[in-house]
């Protein structure tokens, strides 16, 4: 019974075709939102190109596609609740080539290195505890900046009236200097007059 479960999981097929020149081979599948399929393509030439291709609202819309190499290797997961995927191969060589395909399918393939594991959320817990830690620390660095703020906001205004007092006392200085000065020449002139 286990077994079945299993074979249920994942289903795997390695076929092969022999394509002559020029010609292209297709094979289509039907998937399940969540699906996975895993493609290996192997040949004795690498003068072929592979597309992929999903259905999309009846039309086909390009995934993969590539020329020239000895082997390909592509997985893929739909978003959609259904999709149907469309493979196509193309031999560009001069003779007929050989294919090998093992082609894998189910949910079990999907990349378990994506899924998130308890070490990781340990190591998010420590990364919070250093996000909230920087967040008290700019916290205080910003009450001190206000607190700065408002001093230098003060002192401004205090400099300011300190001015305007200054100002004031140098013009009146200099008024009663100047009337001091004009009341000396006049005396000097009037001395000089009645001289």
């Amino acid at each position: 019974m286990i077994l079945l479960l299993l074979i249920d999981l994942v289903y795997c097929v390695q076929f092969g075709y022999e394509v002559e020149r020029g010609q292209q081979i297709c094979f289509e599948d039907y998937f399940s939102q969540d699906d996975v399929f895993d493609l290996r393509v192997r040949s004795n030439s690498s003068n072929y190109a592979i597309k992929l291709e999903e259905s999309e609202s009846k039309k086909y819309v390009i995934i993969y596609e590539k020329s020239g190499s000895w082997e390909h290797n592509y997985q893929h997961q739909s978003n959609h609740k259904a999709s149907h995927m469309r493979y196509c191969f193309t031999n560009l060589e001069n003779e007929i080539l050989l294919f090998n395909i093992t082609y894998k399918t189910g949910s079990e393939l999907a990349d378990m290195q994506k899924v998130a594991k308890i070490s990781d959320l340990n190591q998010m817990d420590s990364h919070m505890k250093k996000l909230n830690g920087l967040l008290d620390d700019i916290k205080r660095e910003r009450s001190f900046l206000i607190a700065k703020y408002d001093f230098m906001s003060n002192l401004q205004g205090s400099i300011s009236k300190k001015q305007i007092v200054f100002g004031l006392i140098c013009l009146a200085l200099s008024l009663i200097i100047t009337g001091i000065t004009v009341n000396l020449i006049k005396r000097i002139l009037q001395q000089k007059k009645s001289q």
